[in-house]
């Protein structure tokens, strides 16, 4: 497998940066990738700034379910995600956040980079697990 192009490890996160013109599908194939390489590396945070690609639309509701779908599932709960996008996908609204955390993403979109940062650099939250049922018996 070829190295990740825009691909950068920092101190406690990785950063994703692609530019081009790229279609919507070659777009979500790219950040797929740079979460699985994440992952594999147990790199624990990621930043993706998306606000250098053109060529495509902004996203219909349901590729930006399918989307939202794939990276919580290249994610594995593993990678924290805070996504920086233009103006015109951001006010969109959250549908795709939304549909990420509903999968077990911890992830979040941004106008600015330092704003995904300051969310992107906090704490981890440890998840506990679930009391179980007879201990309250």
């Amino acid at each position: 497998m070829r190295k990740l192009e825009h691909f950068e490890l920092k101190k406690d996160y990785a950063v994703f940066c692609p530019v081009g013109e790229v279609s919507f599908d070659e777009m979500a194939a790219m950040i797929s990738r740079a979460v699985m390489v994440c992952r594999k590396q147990k790199i624990e945070k990621l930043l993706i700034d998306s606000t250098r690609l053109s060529g495509f639309d902004l996203p219909e509701v349901s590729e930006r379910f399918n989307l939202a779908e794939r990276v919580a599932r290249d994610a594995a709960s593993l990678v924290k995600i805070a996504h920086v996008a233009s103006p015109e996908w951001v006010r969109f609204g959250k549908f795709g956040v939304i549909v990420a955390k509903n999968r077990g993403l911890d992830a979040e979109i941004f106008q600015s980079v330092s704003a995904a940062l300051e969310w992107l650099l906090q704490p981890v939250e440890k998840k506990t697990s679930p009391t179980n049922r007879r201990d309250r018996i």
